[in-house]
């Protein structure tokens, strides 16, 4: 193919629809995000009902962790369906109605205690993130069945540019309404607004068309764990994928915590809470301008070594700024890294994922990929545990050392640009002919 051919003209129909079916669920999905945006949005609620460090552990377990464990029960029943996409239709209306549900709640929250309303947003969160679990290992099988390979890197870019516009517009809508609203009634209304967005999401997938596969009863059936060992003693770029995944998510989960930093130490207001989504979202925005230069040549590798360096200096790069009193104007600078640090992981996770799994075994992969990532399970509860204890001015540089670790097994992972960079080396060594 020459280099000026698009390969966009190659493609049937029915995967033209289906690209423009994600590329339009994801521009909805990103206003909803936002509006209930779990490093600031979320901490923010839980630290204004009376929660502490414990909380936002909780918080971060249930939104980052739980839905990567409970991939590893779905999986296997996805792994054998034929159709995909009912199950993601259903998994997106579960996490519609938990929205709505959640919502409504705090509409009425002068009614109930903090405990009882902790105890509710907690429920709808869990309802929230295990129907997410189930619709992302369908979304993640459908995107490699429905987008053919030459398409997947222009379509997981031209998806984060268009999540970024939407992210933008729901993020100046977030900062006025925490602002102007009082109590949790702002939340409430936040709630309910990314309920309807992801409603119009759904509209995205019903534009998807799924060819029926005929999947046999497959081996992994005799027992999920042996296969989990069966492919990781074979895969072992899928090993390494999982070891840097465990060693990058630890970077993500520090967030929340971040935002519980500021909010303590500056005794910021809701005014500045909404800047500060919005000062995230402008990282977002604008790493994603940067982000195609670096994966052309590099390859999404070349985003998660990003995220190994940017997930070692940020800790150390807050402790020094608010422990050292530079005011709270430094968020300025660490809002927008943040962004851009969340904005590579999101990329570059699920690209990765679709890129190294074999097609007809990508549900499995997905969920044991989950099963793995521990470190998003566990990690924010022993990190608000040992804050309470020791205090965050220890704990957090501490954590740098995690995401840093990750450049060692990202060296060891063989992407299709270790592949094409393979072959442009044989064709650079072949000898050419003598012109003596």
């Amino acid at each position: 193919m020459s280099k000026t051919e698009n390969p966009f003209n190659k493609t049937s129909r029915d995967q033209k629809l289906s690209y423009h079916g994600f590329m339009l669920h994801g521009i909805f999905l990103a206003l909803a995000v936002t509006f209930t945006e779990v490093n600031t949005v979320l901490p923010a609620l839980i630290i204004q009902s009376g929660g502490s460090e414990i909380h936002i552990g909780i918080l971060t377990t249930i939104m980052v962790g739980l839905p990567l464990i409970s991939q590893l029960l779905f999986s296997p029943f996805l792994q054998s369906r034929n159709r995909q996409k009912p199950f993601l239709l259903a998994g997106i209306y579960a996490r519609m109605t938990a929205f709505f549900l959640i919502g409504f709640l705090l509409f009425n929250a002068g009614k109930y205690s903090t405990e009882f309303i902790l105890l509710m947003v907690y429920s709808g969160l869990i309802l929230f993130t295990l129907s997410g679990a189930f619709a992302g290992i369908t979304y993640v099988s459908l995107i490699g069945s429905s987008i053919p390979p030459a398409l997947r890197s222009r379509f997981f870019l031209n998806k984060q540019v268009f999540w970024s516009i939407g992210v933008f517009i729901s993020g100046i809508l977030t900062r006025f309404i925490i602002s102007t609203e009082n109590g949790m009634f702002r939340y409430g209304l936040l709630f309910v607004m990314a309920a309807s967005m992801i409603a119009l999401a759904s509209i995205g997938f019903w534009m998807i068309h799924e060819t029926p596969a005929n999947r046999k009863q497959k081996p992994e059936r005799v027992s999920i764990f042996s296969s989990m060992a069966e492919i990781l003693k074979k895969d072992s770029t899928f090993r390494n994928y999982a070891i840097t995944a465990n060693l990058l998510s630890s970077s993500i989960v520090l967030i929340p915590f971040y935002m519980k930093i500021f909010i303590s130490s500056y005794e910021i207001d809701n005014t500045f809470i909404g800047t500060i989504v919005l000062l995230q979202t402008g990282g977002m925005i604008l790493s994603n301008l940067i982000w195609p230069r670096i994966v052309k040549p590099l390859g999404f590798k070349g985003l998660m070594r990003i995220q190994s360096v940017l997930g070692f200096t940020m800790p150390l790069f807050i402790a020094a700024s608010v422990a050292g009193g530079l005011g709270y104007r430094v968020i300025y600078v660490i809002a927008p890294l943040l962004g851009a640090m969340a904005s590579a992981y999101r990329i570059s996770a699920e690209a990765v994922l679709v890129q190294i799994s074999p097609d007809d075994k990508r549900a499995l992969y997905s969920g044991i990929y989950g099963a793995l990532n521990l470190s998003a399970a566990v990690f924010p509860m022993i990190i608000a545990a040992l804050i309470s204890i020791v205090g965050w001015k220890i704990i957090i540089p501490a954590a740098a050392a995690f995401p840093l670790a990750a450049l060692i097994p990202i060296s060891k992972m063989i992407c299709p640009v270790d592949i094409e960079q393979a072959r442009e080396t044989a064709r650079e060594q072949l000898p050419g002919p003598d012109i003596r």
